[in-house]
């Protein structure tokens, strides 16, 4: 049994766990360093929690990663329409913050649906003489529609629009429908591209009162929706309104220089300039930046990096597709994270509301992430096999 267990380890990928442990420990020392100053206990305790997180994450990764892969795709449908039932339930009994529906009983199931969705696809387009013709594009549609159009419905636009890149990928990769998809992702696009032109020129001061209320409306956006756009597109508009959060993290980001102002002595989040509802999630990268820097941005930006090398090496030694798309839509799906976490921090992309991975507190999400990495290990220690042994 110990030599079975170490000849798992052996075939794991190194570089993917010290990356990972490296990020969930830079997440609870900034945690931490983000809510240390602060007077309601049940902030300056956020960091216990990441850091326990952390570790019942690692336990599961690792009996995730011990488990064959295979296995656990029989249970795909189970947990998908489980996860259907959660986000109905949450709203119709969810806990209400901020306007929005996301949290049932402390868990977010939108966070499940990513992981749910991703399962799904992987078999679907995976198992040996899987359908890639347009049925099986509009068959895609249903699986991603349905959780997408309930997440929106909490509202959580951010959630749902990062699983649009995710779902790409894998659809790229598995050669499905190459026209069709390319064609939706241009049509897509343009109609951001237009829906940015729209506020933009309702934004106008010469455009009046009625035209701009008519033009807003057609967006079909919901108010702090067209703010946060209109903020992104206007950035020196409303600085102590809407544009407030992103204006103090571009000043956060700026002001740490190349080697940063030293742990637990930045003064955006010290002086109340960063809110502590923000600067423990959403804008945990400004923390990190104003305090480490340039330098500590880098080291943050190769870490994952190394993650991505890493995931994509294991789908590239896997002998099923299964688990080659697997891996693909979990990588996508961390790097989009990442990606428009810090490009909203430093004003590059509207403020989503996507938490950094492994840094950003947020229990459902880490715990998550570390399940869907361990599957990712399951892959590059069980994807040498041929799918017939199973």
């Amino acid at each position: 049994m110990l030599n079975g267990l170490r000849r798992k380890i052996r075939k794991m990928s190194p570089t993917m766990i010290v990356c990972m442990v490296i990020l969930i420990v830079l997440g609870v020392l900034f945690v931490y360093s983000a809510c240390s100053i602060r007077e309601d206990q049940s902030l300056r305790v956020l960091y216990l929690h990441h850091a326990v997180m952390g570790i019942l994450g690692l336990g599961a990764y690792f009996l995730a990663a011990c488990y064959p892969y295979r296995a656990i795709f029989r249970w795909r449908w189970i947990f998908y329409a489980t996860t259907l039932g959660l986000l109905v339930l949450v709203l119709l009994i969810g806990s209400e913050t901020m306007g929005a529906r996301r949290w049932l009983f402390g868990i977010q199931p939108s966070e499940l649906a990513k992981f749910a969705i991703i399962l799904v696809l992987a078999r679907l387009y995976g198992r040996p003489g899987a359908k890639r013709g347009v049925g099986a594009f509009l068959l895609t549609l249903a699986i991603v529609g349905a959780p997408c159009a309930l997440i929106l419905l909490q509202p959580d636009l951010g959630t749902a629009l990062v699983l649009f890149p995710t779902v790409f990928a894998m659809l790229f990769a598995a050669k499905v429908c190459p026209r069709v998809v390319w064609s939706c992702f241009l049509t897509g696009a343009l109609l951001v591209a237009t829906l940015l032109s729209v506020i933009w020129y309702a934004d106008r001061p010469n455009v009046p009162q009625e035209r701009r209320d008519r033009l807003i409306r057609a967006t079909c956006l919901r108010p702090h929706q067209v703010r946060r756009l209109q903020v992104f597109l206007f950035p020196d508009r409303d600085l102590h309104g809407s544009g407030y959060n992103r204006h103090q993290s571009e000043i956060a980001v700026g002001s740490g220089g190349f080697w940063g102002k030293g742990y637990l002595k930045g003064e955006q989040y010290s002086l109340g300039y960063l809110p502590p509802s923000i600067s423990t999630n959403d804008f945990i990268f400004s923390v990190l930046a104003e305090e480490k820097g340039f330098a500590g941005s880098l080291l943050v930006l190769s870490l994952f990096l190394g993650l991505l090398v890493s995931g994509m090496g294991v789908a590239y030694r896997c002998q099923d597709d299964t688990g080659r798309l697997y891996c693909v839509g979990v990588m996508t799906l961390i790097f989009s994270h990442m990606f428009i976490n810090i490009a909203m921090t430093i004003g590059l992309m509207p403020i989503t509301g996507l938490p950094l991975p492994f840094i950003s507190y947020g229990r459902t999400f880490l715990f998550t992430a570390m399940v869907m990495l361990g599957i990712v290990q399951s892959v590059s220690v069980f994807g040498h096999e041929p799918e017939e042994r199973f």
